[in-house]
This record gives structure tokens, sequence and C-alpha cells, in this order.
């Protein structure tokens, strides 16, 4: 027994008319009766009582015209099913984020997509960077969110859009000495305690960032102290006990009593990149359809960066 038989009995059965079935069905007469024929056989059973005036059903077709009827709502919502997750209008994302970094873009992002795609199953984790591409790779998210600077290297296996491209900010308490200006000399920094997230939260990569900066200009900072969160940073800030720096997040303002001001860079500075970043052999739709709702609401939001 095959759909077709499903299909071309439900229809005899709601028209009780062999012509008229078969021009709905598009096929000829003759073959509309040598499928029920076939059916019939199959079954064992007798579905339709016809003579040369009128076609109807018996009672045992009154019974398999209900069970036929579902098979086919079945075999519809099926189809359906398939060709939604092959164009990615359901099926599952999971992300990975980290804290403020993807404050900026991220909801609006998110909006954007499940309006689009409502029936996807979006799930979020917040990880830290250097955790995000060992989940990646182990396929526990599918999208990761990485802080770089310009020209680090590309890893083979994975693709990456970068997000955000920003010269270097620096976020002090608003007691500090140099929160009154309106910028800040890369000089005027050194003599302070950087805090950066532990080597356990970034892999020592937020550290090796600051260091980098600092050595461009032939200089290195005081002492370079490690926290675990930023809710650490953000509290030895406020009691003026350091400064951090990172990349401007236009959407994101500082916590109360803590300022962000902009650090006087030369041409070849390193800036900071946010990189989302997916496997290359990942061909799930779901995956396409957000990168491309990012790169749309990045470039609406923010310019091309």
């Amino acid at each position: 027994m095959e759909l077709r038989h499903l299909r071309y009995f439900v229809v005899l059965a709601k028209e009780l008319n062999f012509r008229r079935a078969a021009e709905i069905l598009r096929v000829a007469s003759p073959s509309l009766s040598k499928q029920i024929k076939d059916l019939e056989h199959e079954l064992e059973a007798r579905l339709f009582d016809r003579n040369t005036k009128k076609v109807k059903l018996t009672s045992a077709g009154v019974v398999f015209l209900e069970q036929a009827e579902a098979l086919l709502a079945k075999a519809n919502e099926a189809v359906a099913a398939v060709r939604g997750a092959v164009e990615g209008h359901s099926g599952k994302l999971r992300l990975g984020i980290f804290g403020p970094a993807t404050g900026e873009f991220l909801p609006s992002t998110l909006s954007r997509f499940t309006q689009t795609y409502p029936h996807v199953d979006v799930s979020l984790k917040e990880i830290g960077p250097d955790e995000q591409i060992a989940q990646l790779e182990n396929k526990k998210i599918q999208i990761a969110f990485t802080i770089n600077q310009a020209g680090d290297p590309e890893i083979p296996h994975l693709e990456h859009y970068v997000v955000i491209e920003r010269d270097p900010i620096v976020l002090l308490s608003r007691f500090h000495n140099l929160a009154a200006k309106k910028s800040i000399k890369i000089t005027e920094l050194a003599p302070d305690t950087m805090l950066c997230l532990s080597d356990n939260v970034t892999d020592g990569r937020h550290a090796a960032l600051v260091k980098e900066l600092f050595q461009k200009h032939a200089l290195k900072p005081a002492k370079i102290k490690q926290v675990n969160s930023f809710e650490s940073m953000y509290a030895f800030m406020i009691c003026n006990q350091g400064v951090t720096m990172g990349p401007k997040l236009y959407k994101v303002s500082p916590p109360p009593g803590i300022v962000e001001r902009p650090i006087q860079v030369n041409t070849g500075d390193p800036k900071y990149q946010i990189r989302a970043v997916w496997l290359k052999n990942d061909t799930s739709a779901p995956v396409k359809n957000f990168i491309d709702a990012l790169k749309l609401e990045t470039v609406l939001l923010m310019g091309p960066t």
C-alpha cells in the first residue's frame, strides 16, 4: 500500500464519482479504478458499492476513510516538518554568550530571528571565551562569540564573522583621577592596576590583549590583577581598585559609578574584535539564518564593521 492509494481512495470517497475523482487526481478513470481494486485486494475488503448509476462507501470503506485521512494528515505533517527543517523554520539553535560582550547586538538579532523563525527552539548558554570554542567543537553549542584582536589568525575548521571591530576604551571609577578627562593616553594608564578576566575564564586572552596594547607603546602595566567575573571586575573598579580595557559597546552602558573613556591610539594599534564563530561543516539552516540575521542587524544598528 502506498500513499497514492490512500489519496485516490479519499478523493473518490469524497466525490463518490469515478469521473470527477479522476479529473481531480488528473488520472484516467480506468487507472483510478485499477488502483482502488488493488487497494481492496490488499485490504481483503470491499470499500465501495458501485454500479452504473452510483458509487457509495461500504461499512468497511467508512472505517477506512477515517484511518486514511489520519494517515495522510500525518504524512503531510512529516513533509512540512522536513521542509521546515531544511529551510530553517524549525529545529534547534544553541548559542554561547559572554556577558556584556554580546549585549550590544544579541537582543536585537534574536528579536529579528525569532520573528522570522518563531518555531526554532533557541537556547542561550553563558560561557567564557576560552570554553566557547571547546563547546563549539564538541557540538554543545552551534555558534560561539569570541573576543580577539584584528589580525588574529583564523582557525582552519571554523567560519567566523566579525560582528564588532573597535578601538579600545578604558573603564574606571568615576572617582579615578583620570575620570574627568575626555580621552586618556596609554602612558597615563601604565601606573594603574589593570583588571583582567582570569585565565580560567578567558584562557589568558584578556590579559594578553592588554599587554599587547601596552607593548605597542613600549610600555607595560604596573600590575595585572585577574578576576573571575565581570561582577568582581566592576566591584573593584567602583572601589577605585583598578581599571579595565576592552572594546567600545555602544548599546551597553557601564554600571553606575563607572565611566568609560576612549584611549588615544596610534595608527597600527590593535583593535578589538567580537566574532561570531561556527563550524565550517555545519550546514544547518538555523545557523545560516541566524548569521544572516546577525549580519543584517549589525549593519543596521552599527554600520559596516
